[in-house]
């Protein structure tokens, strides 16, 4: 911090400043990546649940599910694989990768609530 004589009122330096916001970011950074490791976590449990209740169904509609439930685990595998690069990015690069996860996430969230309005 700097002091105006002038004023003698105390006005953060530019450094200080960018500090400050390279904090915020980093914290908003790692909101962002606890949330979405939740998400993936919540959708592991119900991959799980789906693929337990695939051996009730007759063979077609096994079939169709299995393949409906390998979509799915692929688009997951996705997630982690985004969530692990958003890890490893740098501030520089964070925010085009932080759309291009929102937006994955979102596709995903969808196909999740497909999967279980169509199982009700």
């Amino acid at each position: 911090m700097t002091i105006n004589s002038s004023t003698m009122q105390m006005m953060p330096t530019a450094s200080a400043a960018s500090e400050d916001q390279a904090a915020v970011d980093e914290r908003l950074k790692q909101s962002i990546l606890d949330k979405r490791q939740v998400d993936i976590e919540a959708w592991d449990l119900q991959i799980e649940q789906f693929r337990s209740s695939l051996n009730g169904l007759a063979g077609d509609v096994q079939q169709v599910a299995q393949d409906r439930l390998d979509e799915l685990v692929q688009a997951r595998d996705q997630s982690v694989e985004q969530l692990n690069q958003l890890r490893q990015t740098t501030q520089d690069n964070v925010e085009g990768l932080l759309e291009q996860t929102k937006t994955s996430f979102e596709k995903l969230a969808d196909e999740f609530k497909s999967l279980v309005d169509r199982g009700n």
